[in-house]
Parts: C-alpha cells; structure tokens; sequence
C-alpha cells in the first residue's frame, strides 16, 4: 500500500531532537516556568517538577543516542519460548519467524497454523512455501547439512483455520497448544484494499475474535501480538498518534464529535456489521453481480465511517474486536505502514492522482520484524494486562516524497526493465502526477487503449473495453487511498532507547538512518523481486 501526506511538504519540518533537547530550548521553558505564580512555594514546586520532567526528557533522549547498558533482553526473552504463528505463510509473518530463528536459536518451538486438509498437505506447505524459500537461504546456510532437521524441530505445522471456533484445530490439539504456548503472533488477514465486504469482516474481525476466544483457554500466554495497519488510523489527520481503538467510536463520529458534542452518530459495533452483512447475504437470492455487490458495499461502510477503504476499515474493527475481549490478556499492536510498486515494474500504473511533493509512509520489513521482536520482549517482560499500540513509519522522521520514490524506482528500471516468461521486455516511463480525477481517468484510460491495439494490431474489442474499463476503475480507487498521512511513532523512539548497543545493531529500528534512494534501489526493488515475488513473470 502506497500512501502521502498531503498537508506537510518535504520543506516543513518539526523541531528536531537535536533542538528540542538543546541546553537554549531548556534554559527559555525553565525561565517561564520560574515566573508561574507569585506564590514562593509554588513557583518552587514548579521549578523542581520542571526540572525533574526535563533531566527524564534529556535523559531518554541520551538513552536513545547511546541505548540503555543492560538493553531489553531481546534474545534471552525468545528462549525456551513457544510461540504460535497465524498467517504464518504470509511474507512478513515468514521474515519474522526467520529472524528468530535465526538471532535466537534457543526458541523452544513455533506452531504454525495453516489452512491445509490434512497434516501432509501442511507439512508440504511448510516445505514449499517457507523450508524452500528464499526467504530462508541465508538461515539454510548457516545451518547446512543441518537445516532440514533444525527446521524440523522447530517449525510444526499445524492444521488449522482462524475463522473457526479452536482455529479450525482438532480437539486434542487444540487443547494441546492451549496448554503450552507462551505466545501469540497474529499475522492472519486479508490485505486487498476492495475486498469483498463479507470476505474481509470474516478474515480481519471474525478471526480476531476466534483468536481472542482461543487466547483465553491457554494458561501460560504472556503476551499476543497483532499486525495491524497505520492506515487503520481511517481519514484522521495531522500527527496521528499511537492509541488504540474502542469499540463503538469511529473517525466520523470523531469529527462531528469535535465541531458539535451533543450531535449524535451512530456507534460502529463489529457483532453489528458482521450480523448486517448476514442477513445481506440471506436476502440475495441470485449470485450473479453479488461479488461487486460486496465490494461496493464494504466501500459504502467504510466512507459511512471515515475509512477509505474495506482493507483499513475491517482492520480497524478487528482492532476494536481484540481491545473489547482483552481482559487481563497483555496486547501489542504493530501497525506498520507500507509501499507497493508491483503495478509500475509492468508500465501498469502509467499515472498517479497526487501531489509530486507529497510524503510516502515506507518502511523495510525488517524494521517491522526488529520492532515486533524488541516490543515482544519488553512487553512480555512486563506482562501488564494492557494494550499497546506501536507505529512502524517513517513520514514524520525520515520524509520522502512521491515523485523521488518514482524517479528512484524510475532510474532501477531504465537499467533492469522487468522481463516478463516469453522475454518481452517492458518500458516503464517516467510518472505522471495529476490533480483532477477527470484528466487522470482520461489519461489512463488513452495509455491503456494504445497498449492493447499495439499488441493485437486491430480495433478494440468489446471484452478489451470491458477490461480496459474495469482497470481504470481499479486505479481510480487505488489512487483514493493517497490520502494525508502523518504518524507518530514516539513508542518505537522510546523502545530504541530501552535497548542496548548490541541490541540495536542486531536489531536495527532506526528510520531515521535510511538513506532512501539507495534503500529503493539497491534493497527494496530487487528485495521484492526475489523475495515476494521469487521470480514470477
């Protein structure tokens, strides 16, 4: 997922830490707090509250810079530990299981639940989809002619299906892992942006709730952890902060909250929608046409809501879901934000209906693997029944803007055109920006047109209109979701500064450090190709 920041350019900046924790900044706050009250006592008091608030900011600050001596305990955390995975063939779920295995080998075992109809045909999902990928070969060579066995001992493939009652386990097995496991990993969703409506709510809120049913029934779990999405965060604007959702709120009834208090909106409840889109379903009596029916209505929900999409709204009910059933369960929530320029590689995304100069949110997945592992850890140290909710995003640290990602991937492509099976090489052009949806569709809809009378060489046909048209309808929406974005992401600040030296090197969270004309081109392209995409034409 591609998304900006429409209200700050790459010319506006907030006050830097350097500043901000700068000896002037302090001695001006210190000068005004001194002169509060007339009163002795309390302009005393003050003084040495101010003084104590200021010696912990520069304090964290000097924590983040140098890391904290005795560090979280990242690797010691992870050992002996046993850990159950959902979505566990899922690319980033794959990066986050290789990295423990890999930086902690002491992991007791990872139960891997996967939908399959029996236990041979998971274990040949875990052989070709993670054993075999390339995702893994660094982890293989370490190990050589002992991978298959460590694997083995490590990894157990579970049959299963987190839209059921148990997650789709049998009986004795379920009861089984209740017993054992110390953690949960949830990394079980669908990610397509115009999902059907029905599909989406059974997949990112019906899941959850299964899941958090099950999370009850196990007597050692320390802590759950959840992905979720930055972009969960719906229409809201200016810096979006890292706070969980309740059950009932939504970012429409935030707005019109804020201008009018006593104007009431109705509440967004999941048990609700999901009993909607039921008796939706039962009142459609012919199948024909019910596929658009659902995307089209999942949308229509979202907008209702503030949500620009099906993907980010159902993610933000699933959150509501796991926050209302919680109890005394401790939660971590990662919502990273994201990229996606699969489109362009093929000249498929010819135009983009946004600001040159807006802010892309990108950031590698290994900071989002490194991020979860160090907030497991110190999260799972603590065990404090409570939620917390961490962004893994770059736009309000480390800025980028559109047209530089483009021109960057741009420059990639010039050298290593994408190549399709039959050797066809495909040009890629430079990206066009536009501010009105009108010129955008006809434009799209021109390149699109000569591409398909340059390969059949005749008039097009009706199918190819009907294509062509469904396409540009696709990027049309997929252009919608640019929308502005800013997150705050002060809990990973501080996570940096509870880590150790070792710690950060092996566990790099660091955005600010990414220099990103380098990262897109030499690591994030090529990255994709090989490791998402393994080579498909």
């Amino acid at each position: 997922m591609l998304l900006s920041k429409n209200i700050f350019s790459l010319n506006t900046r907030e006050l830097s830490p350097t500043k901000l924790f700068s000896k002037k900044y302090f001695s001006c706050r210190f000068e005004y707090s001194n002169n509060i009250s007339s009163f002795e006592n309390h302009k005393i008091a003050r003084t040495k509250l101010f003084c104590m608030k200021s010696e912990n900011v520069v304090h964290h600050q000097l924590k983040i810079m140098h890391g904290n001596d005795n560090g979280i305990g990242i690797v010691e955390f992870f050992e002996g530990k046993k850990i159950l995975v959902t979505g566990a063939t899922g690319f980033l779920a794959k990066a986050l299981i290789e990295k423990v295995l890999r930086t902690t080998p002491k992991v007791n075992k990872i139960y891997l639940l996967i939908r399959a109809k029996d236990k041979e045909a998971a274990f040949h999902r875990l052989k070709a989809e993670i054993m075999e990928s390339e995702l893994f070969k660094c982890l293989e060579e370490m190990h050589g002619e002992t991978y298959k066995l460590f694997i083995q001992n490590k990894l157990i493939p579970i049959v299963g299906n987190i839209y059921e009652p148990n997650l789709g386990m049998d009986i004795i097995t379920s009861d089984k892992i209740a017993q054992e496991i110390d953690l949960i990993v949830d990394s079980a969703a669908i990610t397509t942006f115009d999902e059907r409506y029905d599909l989406a709510l059974d997949a990112n809120v019906n899941g959850p709730y299964q899941l958090m049913m099950f999370a009850k029934k196990c007597k050692k779990l320390q802590l759950l952890m959840h992905y979720s999405t930055a972009f969960a965060n719906g229409e809201r604007e200016g810096l979006i902060l890292e706070k969980p959702f309740t059950m009932g709120e939504s970012i429409t009834k935030e707005k019109i909250t804020s201008i009018s208090p006593y104007t009431n909106f109705p509440s967004l409840d999941a048990h609700n929608e999901m009993n909607l889109i039921s008796k939706l379903k039962n009142n459609i009596t012919n199948n024909i046409g019910l596929e658009q029916i659902m995307k089209d209505f999942g949308l229509e929900r979202a907008k209702l809501y503030g949500w620009q999409d099906t993907y980010s709204f159902t993610k933000a009910i699933g959150e509501m879901m796991i926050n209302n059933m919680r109890d005394e369960i401790p939660i971590l929530i990662i919502r990273p934000s994201g990229i996606t320029i699969f489109f362009y590689r093929k000249g498929d995304l010819p135009g983009l209906l946004a600001d040159p100069n807006c802010l892309v949110d990108l950031v590698p997945v290994d900071m989002v693997v490194n991020t979860t592992m160090a907030a497991m850890a110190k999260h799972g140290n603590l065990q404090n029944p409570q939620l917390s909710v961490y962004h893994v995003a770059s736009s309000s640290i480390n800025p980028v803007s559109f047209s530089q990602i483009f021109d960057y991937s741009y420059d990639f492509f010039q050298l290593f055109p994408f190549v399709n099976s039959k050797g066809d090489k495909y040009e890629v052009k430079k990206m066009k920006f536009f501010d009105k949806i009108s010129d955008f569709e006809n434009y799209i809809w021109e390149v699109l047109s000569k591409q398909h009378e340059v390969q059949d060489g005749k008039e097009l046909t009706k199918i190819q209109i009907r294509f062509i048209k469904k396409k540009v309808e696709y990027l049309k929406n997929f252009s919608k979701l640019y929308e502005p974005y800013l997150f705050d992401n002060g809990n990973v600040r501080k996570l940096m500064g509870d880590m150790s030296e070792e710690e950060k090197r092996s566990f790099e969270i660091d955005v600010t450090k990414i220099n990103w004309k380098n990262y897109i081109e030499n690591t994030h392209i090529p990255g994709v190709q090989k490791y998402v995409l393994e080579g498909k034409r």
